[in-house]
């Protein structure tokens, strides 16, 4: 495969450097390629079979060489001199050289064949430097050298720019599968269908928040800066989704991932719209503006019974009691009941952020990172637990809630100092043959790492995500909460 890759780099090297290597007969045949090279891209020569040359005495007949050729004296190095060849099929054939640098100076293939000689024999193998004997047993490059290994092409998917690792904008059809998220590129609408679970802007990621998200997401204006489109394509996203309860993860009830920490935060039981946007400034696109927005559809004027709610046991620290007038008309009724626990609900949640998009080389996409800072918002509120519900045979089926309002001593958890406002996150990624990324954020006065990594070429991958708060831990917060998923990536 590697032979097949280097022939079509010889003729990309072609192409850029000369334009005359054509044979009358309207073939180029390999030995013309060859010779026929000027300069050679240095793109290219990163994907040759390169190494250094550490054998003294022939480290000083090529300096000499370049030096009485005329090179100037104060560009060579003589511990420097770096050999660049093409591919060969069999490992007892030469090399053919396509050139040679003396520190900042190189020969090419024509001027080599021109001016070295004997000596262009010797850093090939094609005639032994150190024996006096030539024997198919003897290795082909018999001085010192160390070999400097090729990269691997990276394929055009790769090497053109995307801002989500999960959402590639340079593919028609994309689909995007792991524990986390899932996502879909309909086509050439340019609509994004997206489910997560988990609310990652505020810390809580996985189960940990008891909630889902179901979004779409659609661009709606063009970038027309002919210097950052490529990049980004859009100069506003807008998505729109509903947030909604899970019973996964309370209590060790999912056995598959009981190695997974469990939860005791809730999400509202009507739950909630879901509103964001990424805005480009047109003058600089690669700063721009971030909103999201979680608003709960209903608030608690009812007690409501529900299954599965994350919860804990009342914190006798506390005085947890029903208001006066909650039973007026049956003082008795108020004696009777026992509050059995308090139950965590995240309500409404939101950032408003500015972003820096940050390729590192202007000519490559390779190296990419993405900075937020802004405010982040998030509120949890205490439900109390006030009676289990039975059905005819006897068998529990659900828990019944009141909220603040009829409960003295129940807590509300809002931001209250400025580390609770502070949203920062960084990320970083690099899109070379084996794409990798990660990112830090710190949100809520919480801790959220991420890190994928490649296991098979470009479409499975390994992601993991580790979260702990940087304060005391809450009641319904886990210390430390680890999540590790497999990520599925197709596109045509």
């Amino acid at each position: 495969m590697r032979k097949y890759i280097a022939l079509v780099l010889i003729g990309m090297a072609i192409l850029l450097g000369s334009n005359d290597a054509k044979a009358q007969s309207g073939f180029v045949d390999r030995q013309a390629m060859i010779d026929s090279m000027t300069t050679i891209d240095p793109e290219v020569m990163r994907y040759f079979p390169r190494w250094r040359i550490c054998e003294s005495d022939l480290q000083i007949q090529i300096h000499k060489s370049f030096k009485t050729l005329g090179y100037p004296e104060e560009n060579l190095d003589m511990t420097r001199i770096i050999v660049l060849s093409m591919p060969h099929q069999y490992v007892e054939d030469p090399y053919e050289i396509l050139s040679v640098e003396c520190g900042s100076e190189s020969m090419n293939a024509t001027e080599l064949e021109d001016n070295l000689g004997l000596l262009l024999d010797f850093i090939s193998g094609d005639v032994p430097f150190a024996t006096n004997v030539y024997s198919f047993d003897l290795p082909k490059r018999d001085y010192c050298y160390t070999d400097l290994e090729p990269d691997i092409p990276v394929t055009i998917p790769q090497q053109e720019a995307i801002v989500n690792f999960m959402e590639p904008t340079n593919v028609e059809h994309s689909i995007s599968l792991s524990l986390f998220e899932q996502t879909l590129k309909i086509g050439d609408t340019g609509f994004w269908f997206k489910a997560k679970i988990g609310n990652d802007p505020i810390g809580y990621h996985f189960w940990s928040a008891g909630e889902a998200q179901v979004l779409l997401k659609k661009p709606l204006y063009f970038n027309k800066d002919a210097a950052t489109s490529e990049r980004i394509p859009y100069l506003l996203d807008i998505h729109l989704g509903y947030s909604y309860r899970i019973t996964s993860g309370v209590n060790g009830t999912n056995t598959a991932l009981n190695w997974v920490g469990e939860r005791a935060l809730n999400t509202v039981p009507g739950g909630k719209v879901v509103f964001g946007t990424d805005f480009h400034l047109p003058v600089y696109p690669e700063v721009g503006l971030h909103i999201n927005m979680e608003l709960p559809l209903e608030t608690f004027l009812e007690p409501y019974a529900i299954d599965d709610e994350g919860n804990y046991a009342i914190d006798r620290n506390k005085s947890i009691e029903f208001k006066d007038n909650m039973f007026k008309d049956d003082r008795a009724l108020n004696e009777e009941i026992d509050i059995l626990g308090t139950a965590p609900v995240l309500k409404a949640t939101g950032q408003v952020t500015a972003f820096y998009n940050w390729w590192m080389n202007n000519k490559s996409s390779e190296n990419y990172v993405r900075v937020d800072l802004g405010i982040s918002y998030s509120e949890v509120q205490e439900l109390a637990v006030y009676k289990e519900n039975y059905n005819d045979n006897g068998a529990k089926t659900s828990k019944t809630f009141f909220d603040n309002k009829e409960i003295n001593g129940l807590r509300t958890w809002k931001p209250s100092e400025l580390g609770d406002w502070v949203y920062l996150k960084a990320e970083y990624r690099n899109s070379a043959s084996n794409p990798f990324g990660f990112s830090l954020q710190y949100s809520n006065q919480i801790f959220l790492g991420r890190v994928y990594v490649p296991i098979f070429g470009e479409w499975l991958y390994l992601e993991a995500k580790y979260a702990t708060p940087l304060r005391a831990a809450r009641s319904y917060e886990a210390t430390n909460f680890f999540m590790i998923s497999p990520v599925l990536r197709l596109s045509i």
